[in-house]
C-alpha cells in the first residue's frame, strides 16, 4: 500500500539516490523504506545481490514484489525469532 508523505519528507528523500529510487518504488509497489541498519537486522547482503538499496527498489518494481517479499522477510528485526 503507497505511503503518503508530505513535501517535506518527499524533498528529504529526493536529497539521495536511495531516496528517489524509494519513492518510485513506493508510487508502483507501496510500503515502507528497506532499513538495514536497524538494530538485529539480518543480512541480505544487498550490495552483492542487487547492487544496493537502489538496486533492491529496482528489482522490487521489475518482478512487482515488496522488498520484504523479494528478502522473505517480515522485516520486523526485533521479533524474536520461533523456535
Amino acid at each position: 500500500m503507497k505511503i503518503e508523505y508530505d513535501e517535506a519528507d518527499i524533498e528529504l528523500f529526493n536529497m539521495s539516490p536511495e531516496g528517489k529510487a524509494y519513492l518510485e518504488y513506493n508510487e508502483k509497489i507501496g510500503g515502507e523504506p528497506f532499513n538495514d541498519l536497524c538494530v538485529g537486522a539480518p543480512d541480505f547482503d544487498i550490495d552483492n545481490r542487487f547492487g544496493g538499496v537502489v538496486g533492491l527498489y529496482k528489482e522490487c518494481i521489475k518482478q512487482g514484489k515488496t522488498w520484504e517479499e523479494l528478502l522473505q522477510t517480515t522485516g520486523n528485526w526485533d521479533e524474536l525469532p520461533e523456535e
